[in-house]
């Protein structure tokens, strides 16, 4: 590194360690915290990136992520492995006839069948949505489809994070394009997932992608976005998931990297996220809090985090199970890690 860029990066760091020391709420409850590694590196590829996971409906844990030499390559593909028995099993290839490359899986639990989303497409511009099904937890999977046929617009359906079922029976996928400007919308599926109507794009006065979803005890729909303002972007929906408010900054800071949340069965709003509002360092990612809806956080874990601000812990991806929490993400672009959290409401 040269003398230049040694400079610059001290002086970020100062910056940053600055503000990563201001004070944060603590939170008054108990919690376990449990960490590990999904595949080590190197394990079946030279880069992976991108998890999803899903509770399954035995109540084992499957976590998918893109691998190959490097992100767009023709050879990524979509690998998986399942959480059974306190271990994760050997890593496995999604099969797939597709010649380029593979990108951001999403696992889904339809109850009788996994679902298992994912992007094909040599560049994030002209991106096509396949899914592909699995009715064994993993040991098999369907024949690959298009979500949409015909799809032209860079990717239907879920971009990054797991869709919502809505407690009104919807589906909604939150998706983005980047053709152009970056667009965030919705699309919704009023029979199971067979067909899909995409929303209007959601107006923001930032470029916005991959949304994370939640549906608040009141029955409202409310999302998270990355966005390359510095802050991580909201927006709400008071018809079920059909028309949107504009997006609105909130006290997050975001380094135009994926967040995901989840709402647990008691209310509270759980978000991983990187607490950094410069594009492109990923050093340090979190786990935070809201009691109520996305208002106010408490810090609960840094759930990785480096002194060196070049180093890469991004893309979280997590579900929920009563008190239980599972997030999965990428470290260092050569393992995928996870945490599961159990937590108690009593202090």
């Amino acid at each position: 590194m040269s003398i230049s860029k040694k400079v610059v990066a001290l002086v970020l760091s100062v910056i940053l360690f600055v503000g990563a020391a201001l004070p944060v709420n603590a939170v008054d409850f108990t919690y376990s915290y449990e960490k590990g590694t999904v595949i080590g590196t190197n394990t079946k590829t030279d880069t992976t990136h991108a998890s999803t996971i899903v509770i399954l409906s035995n109540g084992d844990l499957m976590s998918a992520w893109f691998g190959g030499s490097g992100e767009g390559d023709d050879d990524v593909r979509i690998w998986y492995s399942v959480y059974s028995n306190g271990g994760w099993c050997e890593a496995r290839q999604v099969p797939s006839t597709d010649t380029v490359a593979h990108w951001n899986p999403v696992l889904q639990n339809f109850g009788d069948y996994v679902r298992l989303y994912y992007k094909v497409g040599t560049d994030t511009k002209i991106w096509v949505t396949k899914y592909v099904d699995s009715y064994d937890n993993g040991e098999t999977w369907t024949e690959a489809k298009e979500l949409v046929p015909g799809d032209t617009t860079g990717g239907r359906g879920p971009v990054k994070n797991k869709c919502l079922v809505t407690s009104s029976g919807l589906i909604i996928a939150p998706s983005s394009t980047e053709q152009g400007d970056w667009t965030a919308f919705f699309d919704i599926s009023e029979d199971g997932g067979k067909t899909w109507t995409k929303t209007e794009t959601i107006v923001s006065d930032t470029e916005m992608i991959q949304p994370a979803l939640w549906e608040d005890l009141d029955g409202n729909i409310h999302a998270f976005f990355r966005t390359k303002a510095g802050k991580v972007y909201r927006s709400d929906s008071y018809d079920g998931g059909y028309t949107w408010c504009e997006a609105y900054a909130t006290s997050l800071p975001n380094n135009n990297s994926g967040v995901d949340c989840v709402m647990t069965d008691n209310g509270w709003l759980w978000i991983a996220y990187n607490p950094i509002n410069v594009n492109g360092l990923r050093y340090k990612l979190r786990l935070a809090v809201s009691k109520d809806n996305g208002e106010t956080w408490e810090k609960v874990e840094e759930i990785d985090s480096s002194a060196w601000i070049f180093t890469e812990y991004s893309y979280p991806a997590m579900v929920a199970d009563g008190n239980n929490i599972y997030i999965t993400y990428t470290y260092k672009r050569d393992k995928i890690k996870y945490v599961f959290v159990s937590f108690n409401e009593e202090a």
